[in-house]
């Protein structure tokens, strides 16, 4: 009998997720479209140069090192 209590548990405790989860995204599309306009947030302008891109490609300065072509076809796949 105690079997049909922990069922009867989880299945309501996952209903009751749901109603949580529906209720919270139907009300941020409510706050979404009745949100005062022009309450939205622009990009910085700077009037200097464009900032420098960062990258996780190698730097020129460091060698780099040819794989044999065997090894190549390996890690291509």
């Amino acid at each position: 009998m105690d079997d049909y209590r922990d069922l009867v548990s989880a299945a309501l405790a996952l209903f009751c997720a749901g109603v949580m989860l529906v209720a919270g995204h139907l009300l941020l599309e409510w706050h979404a479209g009745h949100a005062a306009p022009g309450t939205g947030f622009d990009a910085p302008r700077s009037e200097g140069a464009p900032a420098p891109l960062i990258s996780n490609g190698s730097s020129p300065d460091r060698k780099t090192i040819e794989l044999p072509a065997e090894i190549r076809r390996k890690r291509a796949a």
